[in-house]
């Protein structure tokens, strides 16, 4: 069992003057290197009365001794110090263990691209050329002759086939004959209007001279009576023939109606081009029988192009009138021709004929290109892409590059040192594929594209390059 390290002063120093000079007398003796005995036995007592080593944690911390309060507090320095100390070192490490050199994380990396971005519409259509028309029959005819072929260009005004219509025929023979008899008729009534006003100037005539005999009293008033009935006798008959010949003329001129309107339906026989067109289509030849509204052939302007294409409900509200569309051919390399949208229907319309009820409704659409292209086949099925938004010479990168923290945006960039970054970036238009950057990288920065999905990436990792394994594909989605 250790002695007190603190006994009362009393009883383990009886013969010691003060603790003062007990602590510097043999300080003094250690250093100058005396060995009396007198002073040994002081450091015997002294010995006694300390013996621990003083340390960080000795008893004296909590002496309230005022000899042993500035060793404490140099103590309590040193111990600040070295916590101080540990810290440091143990920050440094973490630091070193943090940047430590291990196997690089291979990233593939490229840079920011000029491109030309787009968000669009896209769509199935078909090719047609402008004011594309089936030409129909304008009653049950029989076709005499066909007088063009297909793929012919026609001017305005070229009889295309040649119509019959029996009954057509028969009814303006018919109406012909009608009006030769009334023409008869009419010169009859003519005649008999003639010799009714003959017989009425000598009724007048005799009834003047029945007059001048009255006077002179060679007659009786009954003969002058009869002769004035004879004269209003031969004035209605007069007046009846007027009325006989009138409605003869009526009728010529109704019957000359009738013939006009025979020869216009016989004219429609003759089926002329309405404009310059080219045929795409015949249905008929000669011979044949085609009913009223048949169709017999199919025409279009060449000088223009449209496309009639659907839309989706949704994405015909995005969608107007005077949008530039980009058109081409459905299959692989298909050169693309430009045009705009020149109508869009005000309703959708739901083709029922080949689901029933499951079919989606659909908005028409009609597109012009801007110039003809002289390859595309009216009736061939096309791709419509109606461009949105459009971003010309954009600096870009690919959708899945952008990263999100806090609603930031940034990305992962390699340094000078071959080590990752984050880099915060400012974007602008975002498409399908890829993303504008507005501001925060250059063309020159090396950005990392994609990076292996079981390691994150974190800021000062260093990483090993390589470039995608095709060259980075064209941002335009």
């Amino acid at each position: 069992m250790l002695p007190d390290p603190h006994p009362d002063a009393s009883t383990a120093q009886p013969d010691l003057p003060s603790s003062d000079s007990a602590v510097e007398q043999p300080l003094s003796q250690t250093n100058s290197g005396q060995t009396g005995s007198g002073q040994t036995n002081l450091g015997q007592v002294n010995a006694a009365a300390n013996p621990l080593s003083p340390g960080l944690f000795d008893d004296d911390l909590y002496n309230d001794d005022p000899a042993t309060k500035p060793r404490t507090g140099l103590k309590w320095i040193v111990a600040s110090g070295l916590v101080l100390v540990l810290g440091l070192g143990g920050w440094w490490g973490y630091r070193t263990w943090q940047r430590r050199s291990v196997d690089p994380v291979v990233v593939t990396t490229g840079n920011p691209s000029r491109d030309t971005l787009e968000n669009r519409v896209d769509a199935s259509g078909v090719i047609s050329l402008g004011n594309q028309q089936t030409l129909k029959a304008p009653g049950d005819v029989t076709v005499e002759s066909v007088l063009v072929q297909e793929r012919q260009r026609v001017a305005r005004g070229t009889v295309l086939l040649r119509l019959r219509d029996r009954d057509l025929e028969q009814q303006l023979d018919e109406a012909q004959i009608r009006t030769e008899i009334l023409q008869l008729q009419r010169q009859r009534q003519t005649e008999v209007r003639q010799d009714r006003q003959r017989t009425v100037q000598r009724a007048q005539e005799r009834l003047s001279e029945s007059q001048a005999l009255l006077e002179q009293g060679f007659i009786s008033e009954d003969d002058y009576d009869s002769d004035r009935n004879d004269l209003e006798t031969a004035q209605s008959e007069l007046r009846g023939a007027e009325v006989e010949l009138q409605q003869s003329e009526l009728e010529i001129r109704q019957n000359q109606a009738t013939l006009a309107n025979l020869r216009a339906r016989l004219a429609d026989n003759a089926i002329v081009a309405p404009f310059d067109a080219v045929v795409l289509n015949i249905d008929v030849q000669p011979g044949d029988g085609v009913q009223s509204e048949g169709n017999l052939l199919t025409i279009g302007d060449p000088a223009q192009e449209v496309v009639l294409f659907d839309l989706m409900t949704l994405d015909a509200n995005k969608v107007s009138v005077n949008m530039p569309v980009r058109v081409s051919v459905i299959g692989p390399n298909a050169a693309s021709y430009a045009g705009r949208v020149i109508s869009i229907a005000p309703q959708a319309i739901t083709d029922s004929e080949g689901g029933g009820g499951g079919s989606q409704a659909m908005v028409k659409a009609v597109a012009r290109l801007d110039r003809p292209s002289g390859t595309l086949i009216p009736g061939s099925a096309v791709s419509v892409e109606v461009i949105l938004v459009q971003r010309e010479n954009a600096l870009a990168l690919p959708t899945n590059t952008i990263q999100q923290d806090d609603g930031e945006a940034y990305v992962w960039v390699v340094d000078g040192q071959g080590r990752a970054q984050k880099r915060p970036v400012t974007t602008g238009l975002d498409t399908l594929e890829a993303v504008e950057i507005l501001s925060g990288l250059q063309e020159t920065d090396t950005v990392i594209l994609n990076a292996p999905p079981d390691q994150p990436l974190v800021e000062g990792m260093t990483v090993e390059t390589s470039s995608p394994s095709s060259p980075q594909s064209d941002n335009r989605p």
